[in-house]
């Protein structure tokens, strides 16, 4: 082993960033006599690390390891020290986990270059018990440290001489569940002690004086003769456990308790959903039965609650339905926080001096909360002007209803729209026609001024405003338009200046029938001159204005827009470069119309034009209205759409011009609105739809403002719901800068935050970045080398490391890891699964198998050359499986970012506490976008014995060709077993693994997909792109148990390139299953017949380029299902002689196959270390494309080989090394196949593929294959050849090598490149293993790491021997495996 690693050099493994659950939190004051800070620092625990936060920046400052493999329980703050270096402050923090407590000093350097040191100042023994809590108490003029345990015991530790100088043990031996320390002496230290028993034992520490109580209590007290002259002076006096009394209530286990500052009351919270305030007597109570002094009982949240805080007047309780709720100590709820995800928020802490509130849980976010009590109390008077914190609040009426005393009535006259045109001017239209200016006064007053009465007959019914900031005609600062019932239509110019507001102008033109004139649209990027009007049949008819005096103006329809499906338009955006309209209506459809030049500068000769739609989406949004939609360009032929909705759902759509195609490229569902009325940016960004950080809309009765990048609520006002007429306007950072406007009965409520640059920043509001809520089953490297455009100068970015992970809630995310940046960079949601359904397997596809044209029996028309250049726009696509059978794919999105760019991040507070600096403007940005989703109908099952394998009901008739006449008696057999399975089944996919394929000679790219399912089914899927087309390829049969983990092999024809494209000449699948075997499959038959005839069909009129993800919120349901013929029967491959003859080895107890003569199986003997003499397998395949009937659609494949025995229970992992070792197919490549299992046990089998084209070459192998395998006592036949062969492959396993224990616990997931294995397990570690050349496994290093219950792993080589390791589990972390130069 010595000459191993001298060969090898000096590896290392070190631990990097952790990405999970925050378990601790404590504020950081700096001492009252500095005062050159508002806000304190703020110190997190997460996993194994403490992290240490600027609240006033919003940035992380540091991390720092404090322990190995063991989370942070908990933060405790001590003395704080301005005794060093001038502007240096230090502070003694306490870290405990589990049994163990360390003592640190972290010192902050508050100069122009601020740095942060921590220094280990005291390592407290292992104690016997779990820590539960720890606090700094003084005595005289030491000061000790007191641990509280989980036995209820208390360990008093001295500083001064690092030593454990007391323990004191309350006499009620129990286990607990927390205990919380109070006090600032040991005289007056109080313990309350949640128990087992749902009770809370309070308690103090007391010295004892008599002598006989001495002797009763001496086994709870250590013995004082040591010499304590260094230490704390205990006066020689024993302390024991004084019980004061013990409290009942909670009908679950306590899981936190928080004493006010006073210590006369606790605030528990527990299982039972519930937080109770208790008052706690001062003195003993002479009897330990349980008392009833409950104050207050708080229920509110809907599951369990994990942490509270009591401050003041304020009680604080989070819990596991991720919310933060703040109570007053009369019992009334005052505000309810929820930004977390998952399994909820596990720790909160409020400073009273600056009204912050932090909330941190299973997410990893950690999130900063401004209360303003007395503001979210409500208003209760109607002509009050409220300022709290920089949010003013007016309440007015419009002039006629102020000057009006008494009801209203139906002739009264109240509001019927708003629109804000300025953080202070606001316009008020009525039902009696008039129009008014609302100006906003800094004294708190509303200043009214009537414009205009529009109609003294019939009410405004729309209404809509275009303002000065789009450079509109000199003097005028607003146009606005309104409709009335009568279907007039009037804009009306408003100049504004330093006195009243006046009309510039006003005109009047009729533009549509009485009733029918539903809504006006102006639109910025053609500015006054035109605008648009609805009826209610999804008309749009577009006016041009021009020559407008201050009466009259010439008007003229130019246009009318008719939509296809004849609902009402609800908005549009218009782009005058590209010469486009996009418009969504009222039942979830975009529309796309051509807008020419001709048409809006009059030069198109015609009266009247009607313009039909050029394209549309149906559904886009569901059933769910359409309430905006905005338009960029992407390139010369492509502009991008984002339209959002009522379905809460903000959608990416991308529309080429040339194909005249809309396609679907992605959706954000923002779960905390149900509807989302509009998207915005800060100034920082431009004109890109993918940059949108702030949504602005609704959630029930509340309007709501959230900020799309840290996941955080940046405004919530309660106003009765979007019904109401309301208006709201955001400013370049809508933190600070946000006004919202609604009128409830007769009064107009309006809520300003307006912070005028420079007074003041807007507070941060992640700390870190919010990651999945739940557990992660699966985890991925996501290449970025092999995209297409990518230079020398962008290698440098590729250190860094793209990683997709699939989470138990059903999301999908991509996240950015930098090695030398202290935070995560970025994290990005690309998607949920349908239903929310978990995602248990992921991986990424890149590389392109060419098909050489002579497997299809197509002639090929095309050059290596032309191959090269032909896919240099290779797709890159993510693949995500999981329960319900749900199967997605995403395609990668690689631009580079350029100065109008900005790529996802972690926010990097500016000044205005809003920016978001990315790492460099010409780094690559990564993002996915959703391509299509995979779900079996309704009804139908795969059934789990798969000799009676059928086609299902809705696959019928799909592609319909007449050959075969015994369709429909298959059919209606089919049909009859569907209908008497009506339950929908639970079954899910376990396992993924994908390949892209593609003709030489087509423009068709096939992505082929292995998919395992828990009902004991393997399937062979295929994704036809880019039609978004599903096909079920092959079932692979049988399979006596479930299978866990996929790879596949593909054999390159050639050596393989350095590009994302090689030519396969061989595709074999690889299954690990729960019995622990391990089995390989030949896909090549199938995948050529596949590629065969998807290449002569006309797939375009398969296309349905109609589709969205589903969501269950007013979205499209259902699967369309195809097949590439209409027979009913299927062809087992490996089995019939007319398809594929292939040779399979399997046990003697598994059914036998007619055809090529007998099979065995290999049984590995379960030794540890068993190197196996060579063992050949050869088959032979029939490539005659004639001999494949298209109507055998569907396909049975048999298992070429199958190992038993490979482990002992389920294989919960495999990979493959990549191709390496040999020079041509001819010769062979070597791969090595890593697999781990339940039985701790890691296995490595060596075996080498080898492709021949000549017969005689096979021929002459035979008698060395026959002698080899008779070694073994396996004399049976294993040689299978056709006649009419054209090539032949072989398979010969090198070496099997097994470590029984690798692991001290379920292994979960491996990884190798032929020279490394990397490991890891519930153990809770992650191990490096040596791979020899004789296929050996020798141990090289192993880290304890900080996931808890690790699921997955995946790891790259990302440099000159270098590794980066990216571990799943409950939460994710980051390793480097390297090379040291100068270690020994």
């Amino acid at each position: 082993m010595a000459m191993e690693k001298k060969k090898s050099g000096s590896w290392g493994l070190q631990s990097g960033q952790y990405l999970g659950e925050v378990s601790a939190l404590c504020f950081l004051h700096l001492p009252s006599y500095l005062s050159i800070r508002e806000l304190p620092y703020l110190v997190a625990g997460s996993g194994s690390q403490i992290l240490l936060y600027d609240l006033e920046l919003g940035t992380m400052m540091r991390s720092f390891d404090v322990f190995q493999g063991i989370r942070v329980h908990g933060i405790c703050c001590g003395a704080t020290h301005t005794d060093g270096p001038e502007g240096t402050v230090a502070f003694e923090i306490a870290v405990f986990g589990e049994r163990r407590v360390k003592v640190f000093r972290l010192e902050i350097n508050l100069g122009q270059q601020v740095s942060v040191g921590l220094r280990l100042l005291h390592l407290l023994p292992n104690f016997g018990n779990w820590v539960l809590d720890v606090s700094f108490i003084k005595r005289g003029e030491g000061q000790c440290i007191a641990i509280g345990c989980s036995d209820n015991s208390v360990h008093l530790w001295d500083v001064s001489t690092s030593t454990v100088v007391l323990q004191v043990q309350h006499p009620e031996r129990t286990l607990l569940y927390s205990m919380r320390l109070w006090g600032e002496t040991i005289e007056a230290l109080r313990i309350a002690s949640g128990t087992i028993y749902n009770e809370i034992i309070v308690w103090k520490v007391a010295s004892q004086s008599d002598a006989s109580c001495l002797t009763s209590q001496v086994e709870h007290r250590i013995d004082q003769s040591n010499s304590l002259s260094n230490g704390v002076q205990l006066h020689n006096c024993q302390y024991e456990a004084i019980h004061i009394s013990k409290l009942a209530g909670h009908e679950g286990s306590i899981f936190r308790i928080s004493w006010s500052s006073n210590g006369s009351k606790l605030v528990s919270v527990s299982d039972d959903r519930s937080a109770r305030v208790w008052a706690v007597c001062t003195e003993t109570m002479p009897s330990k039965k349980p008392v009833d002094s409950i104050e207050l009982m708080l229920f509110g949240h809907s599951a369990r609650v994990w942490d509270c805080c009591i401050f003041g007047s304020l009680i604080v309780t989070a819990g596991e339905d991720c919310t933060c709720r703040v109570w007053g100590l009369d019992g009334k709820h005052l505000e309810t926080i929820k930004e977390h995800t998952g399994r909820g928020i596990w720790r909160c802490l409020y400073d009273p001096k600056s009204s912050l509130l932090i909330t941190a849980g299973f997410d990893s976010a950690i999130k900063v909360h401004q209360l303003h009590i007395p503001f979210s109390v409500g208003l209760k008077g109607h002509a009050e002007t409220k300022q709290i914190d920089g949010v003013v609040t007016y309440t007015t009426r419009i002039p006629t209803l102020s000057e009006n005393i008494g009801p209203m009535d139906s002739k009264s006259e109240y509001v019927r729209c708003l629109r804000f045109t300025c953080e202070d001017t606001l316009y008020v239209a009525t039902n009696h026609g008039y129009m008014y200016h609302a100006k906003l006064l800094d004294t708190g007053e509303v200043e009214w001024t009537k414009l205009v009465r529009v109609s003294e007959e019939v009410p405004i019914v729309c209404m809509d405003l275009l303002s000065e900031s789009f450079k509109l005609s000199p003097g005028v600062k607003d146009w606005i338009a309104v409709g009335d019932g009568k279907g007039n239509m009037t804009v009306v110019g408003v100049i504004s200046g330093a006195c009243t507001p006046k009309v510039g102008f006003a005109f009047t033109w009729s533009a549509g029938i009485e009733r029918q004139l539903l809504g006006a649209h102006w639109c910025q990027s053609l500015g006054y001159g035109y605008i648009f009007t609805v009826d209610h049949r999804g008309t749009l008819k577009l006016w041009r204005l021009c020559d407008h005096s201050a009466t009259s103006c010439d008007v003229s329809l130019i246009a009318e827009f008719t939509s296809s499906f004849g609902s009402r338009i609800m908005c549009l955006d218009a782009s005058l470069e590209e010469e486009v309209l996009v418009c969504g209506d009222i039942r979830g459809n975009l529309v796309l119309f051509p807008l020419l030049k001709s048409v809006l500068l009059g030069t198109l000769v015609a009266t009247d034009v009607k313009i039909s739609p050029s394209s549309c989406f149906k559904g886009a949004h569901g059933i769910s209205s359409i309430s905006s939609v905005t338009v960029a360009r992407l390139s010369s032929n492509q502009i991008e759409i984002c339209s959002t909705g009522a379905d809460g759902c903000i959608c990416y759509l991308e529309y080429d011009k040339d194909r005249k195609d809309l396609e679907f490229i992605g959706m954000k569902q923002v779960k905390e609105l149900s509807l989302i009325q509009s998207v915005s940016a800060c100034t920082s960004s431009v004109n890109k739809l993918s940059n949108c950080h702030y949504a602005a809309g609704f959630a029930s009765v509340d309007f709501i403002i959230w900020n799309l990048l840290t996941e955080t609520k940046v405004f919530q006002i309660s106003c009765g719901g979007w019904r109401r007429p309301h208006s709201y306007y955001l400013g370049d950072v809508p933190e600070i800068k946000n006004c919202f406007a609604y009128v409830k009965d007769d009064i107009i409520y309006i809520h300003r935050h307006w912070v005028l640059d420079g007074e003041r920043k807007a507070l941060s509001r992640n700390l870190h970045m919010q990651f999945h809520g739940r557990e992660m089953h699966s985890i991925c490297f996501v290449s970025e080398e092999l995209q297409p455009g990518v230079t020398k100068k962008d290698r440098l970015f590729y250190r860094s490391s793209w990683i997709a992970t699939g989470c138990e809630d059903g999301t999908v995310r991509l996240t950015r890891y930098m090695p030398d940046v202290e935070n995560w960079s970025g994290s990005k949601l690309l998607g949920e699964h349908v239903g929310g359904s978990a995602v248990r397997s992921i991986c990424s596809v890149s590389k392109i198998n060419i098909l050489p044209s002579d497997m299809t029996g197509i002639p090929n028309m095309r050059t290596g050359n032309n191959i090269a250049t032909e896919n240099r726009e290779t797709p890159t696509l993510l693949i995500s499986v999981g329960a319900k059978r749900v199967l997605t794919s995403w395609l990668l999105r690689n631009r580079k970012v350029d100065n109008k760019e900005e790529i996802v991040c972690d926010p990097k507070h500016d000044n205005t506490g809003n920016g978001n600096t990315c790492l460099s403007p010409e780094s690559p940005s990564m993002s996915f976008q959703w391509l299509s989703t995979d779900m079996p109908a309704k009804y139908s099952s795969i059934k789990k014995v798969p000799k009676n394998i059928e086609k299902r009901a809705d696959q019928a008739g799909d592609v319909s060709d007449g050959k075969d006449n015994a369709a429909s008696e298959k059919g209606n057999k089919v049909l009859n077993s569907c209908i008497k399975d009506k339950n929908e089944d639970d079954w899910r996919y376990m396992a993924v693994t994908a390949f892209l394929v593609k003709c030489a000679n087509s423009r068709i790219t096939v992505c082929f997909i292995g998919v395992a399912c828990s009902d004991a089914t393997l399937a062979l899927r295929a994704l036809v792109l880019p039609y978004r087309l599903w096909f079920d390829v092959a079932f692979l049969c049988p399979l006596s148990s479930p299978v866990l983990s996929l790879q596949h092999v593909i054999l390159p024809a050639c050596l393989p390139s350095e590009g994302n494209w090689q030519i396969g000449s061989l595709y074999i699948l690889i299954s690990g299953a729960t019995d622990g075997s391990i089995a390989f499959w030949d896909l090549t038959r199938s995948i050529e017949a596949f590629m065969q005839l998807v290449s002569v069909l006309d797939t375009e009129k398969f296309i349905d380029c109609q589709k969205r993800p589903r969501t269950g919120r007013g979205s499209q349901g259902g699967r369309w299902w195809r097949s590439l013929g209409s027979s009913m029967s299927k062809n087992r491959l490996g089995a019939s002689s007319t398809t594929v003859k292939a040779g399979v080895e399997i046990d003697e107890n598994l059914p036998k196959y007619p055809g090529d003569g007998t099979s065995s199986m290999l049984n590995d003997n379960g030794s540890s270390r068993t190197a196996s003499s060579d063992a050949i397998h050869t088959a032979s395949l029939d490539t005659e494309a004639s001999a494949y009937d298209s109507s055998s659609d569907i396909c049975e494949i048999s298992p070429l080989l199958v190992f038993k025995a490979i482990h002992q229970s389920g294989v919960n992992s495999l990979h493959v090394s990549d191709v390496e070792g040999c020079l041509s197919p001819e010769i062979g490549f070597l791969y090595n196949l890593i697999s781990g299992g339940d039985d701790q046990a890691l296995s490595c089998l060596t075996f080498e593929l080898s492709v021949s084209t000549l017969n005689s070459e096979f021929d002459n192998m035979t008698l060395e294959i026959k002698n080899s395998i008779s070694e073994l006592g396996n004399a049976k036949k294993l040689i299978h050849s056709n006649q009419d062969k054209k090539k032949n492959y072989w398979i010969r396993f090198l070496n099997h090598d097994k470590v029984p224990s690798a692991h001290s616990s379920a292994i979960k997931g491996v990884w190798t490149d032929g020279s490394w294995v990397f490991s890891t397990g519930l153990d809770q570690r992650v191990r490096c293993w040596r791979l020899l050349e004789e296929g050996k496994l020798i141990e090289y290093a192993y880290l304890v790491i900080s996931v808890p219950e690790p699921e997955a792993l995946d790891a790259k080589l990302c440099g000159r021997n270098k590794y980066q390791i990216a571990v799943a589990g409950r939460g994710m972390q980051m390793l480097e495996f390297s090379e040291f130069s100068g270690i020994s």
